[in-house]
């Protein structure tokens, strides 16, 4: 159960810097720096709102076998102004027709384990208010995808540093997301564009780290802008791939 919270936990800590958190003001820019020049700068300081689909597959191995967790939830949020960190209601929300509940700052998810959502489509389906368009849009993209699992580590020691090797294992993505993390709060994100070859964790990023149990996370994404009544959004398609129960010395 720890670590199905904790990776639950990993996942919707990246959506949210995706779509510039929840009520943090530094948040305003969606990414950190990227680690490669040539991967997209993303902010929303001309965006009026953003709307993420997110796969989450979280692999855990007991007693030698491999088993995956898939959980697809989608998260949005639709702005005051452009740029703002303030949150407005957007009227009901869906996506293919399942809708998202509305939090009190205004903030949308979905996290509906018994109703599950399924992306062979995305439709997001939006019905306005005074503050923001009605808005039907359907993806024409598909879901981004790692492959490499298998050759993620199952050890990482500190002192050497790690490398998570990227290239063609990643699909269908703009920028990739990595995320290295012990279980004693202390991670770190790092982010490349979608044909980086690889992610650099050094030994000194890692020095803080606790040893023992920790996770890799892989999360491959894209996104795209459209205009509904002179005003622009963010559509976002994420996967998170983690992978838990490494060990780190």
């Amino acid at each position: 159960m720890k670590n199905t919270i904790r990776t639950t936990l990993l996942a919707g800590t990246v959506a949210s810097l995706i779509i510039a958190g929840c009520a943090k003001k530094s948040d305003v820019t969606v990414e950190p720096p990227a680690t490669n020049s040539s991967a997209p700068t993303i902010t929303v300081s001309d965006g009026y709102g953003a709307l993420a689909a997110v796969r989450s597959v979280s692999y855990t191995t007991v007693a030698g076998i491999t088993i995956p967790l898939e959980v697809n939830t989608a998260v949005a949020v639709f702005n005051a102004s452009a740029g703002s960190s303030t949150f407005v209601d957007a009227g009901v929300v869906t996506i293919n027709s399942k809708a998202l509940t509305k939090s009190s700052n205004n903030a949308y998810y979905y996290q509906t384990l018994t109703d599950p959502l399924s992306f062979s489509t995305i439709t997001w389906n939006v019905a306005g208010s005074s503050s923001v368009p009605a808005i039907t849009y359907t993806e024409d993209r598909p879901v981004p995808e790692y492959s490499g699992f298998s050759a993620l580590p199952t050890t990482i020691t500190k002192s050497a540093g790690v490398t998570i090797a990227l290239g063609s294992a990643i699909s269908n993505a703009d920028s990739v997301y990595v995320v290295v993390s012990d279980f004693n709060n202390h991670s770190i994100l790092k982010r490349v564009s979608g044909n980086a070859t690889d992610c650099v964790f050094t030994s000194a990023e890692l020095s803080n780290f606790t040893a023992g149990q920790g996770m890799v996370q892989v999360c491959p994404w894209n996104l795209k802008s459209e205009d509904f009544n002179n005003k622009k959004f963010y559509f976002i398609i994420e996967s998170a791939y983690t992978k838990q129960g490494i060990t780190i010395n």
